[in-house]
């Protein structure tokens, strides 16, 4: 992806649908300064803490970065939502270490940086589905901003 299309506003601040590849500092450029609180701000270190800790367990994962915290039109977005995509490798009926449990557990992602993750494997029917839900703009704020119900949004993928 053309990284200027991360800091080009369009029809309700949301990114085009698709994905968008970027860096983490281009996630952070855009989605994780002041913006009248300092909820982004203290969002993004969460999302570089949470990244850091993935490139440490799952080389060659992938983020998708969803949720109110790529809209920006929401200046203090709840939560980050995100998509962890495991390398083709990966394997999920193995007994994890810690560090590999702890990053790619929904309850521990929840209770250590508040993210809600779903772990899929790469090219996998359950990553279709899930880039497939999260594209869709929630109706919470469908309502809240005056969207269009089923307006699709982009998506922020970022490989580690």
């Amino acid at each position: 992806m053309n990284m200027a299309i991360l800091s080009t506003p369009i029809e309700y601040n949301l990114l085009p649908p698709g994905l968008h590849e970027t860096s983490l500092e281009g996630v952070g450029e855009r989605y994780g300064s002041f913006q009248g609180s300092d909820r982004r701000c203290r969002l993004f270190a969460k999302l570089k803490e949470y990244t850091e800790e993935i490139g440490k367990a799952a080389s060659g994962a992938v983020v998708i970065v969803d949720g109110s915290f790529v809209m920006g039109g929401v200046d203090s977005p709840d939560d980050i939502d995100l998509i962890l995509i495991m390398p083709d490798g990966w394997d999920f009926a193995a007994e994890l270490k810690p560090f590999q449990y702890n990053i790619a557990s929904k309850k521990m992602v929840k209770r250590k940086y508040g993210f809600d993750v779903r772990t899929v494997r790469a090219n996998s029917p359950e990553m279709e589905e899930w880039v497939e839900f999260f594209s869709q703009v929630n109706v919470k704020w469908c309502a809240t901003m005056g969207i269009p119900a089923g307006t699709k949004k982009g998506l922020v993928r970022i490989s580690l």
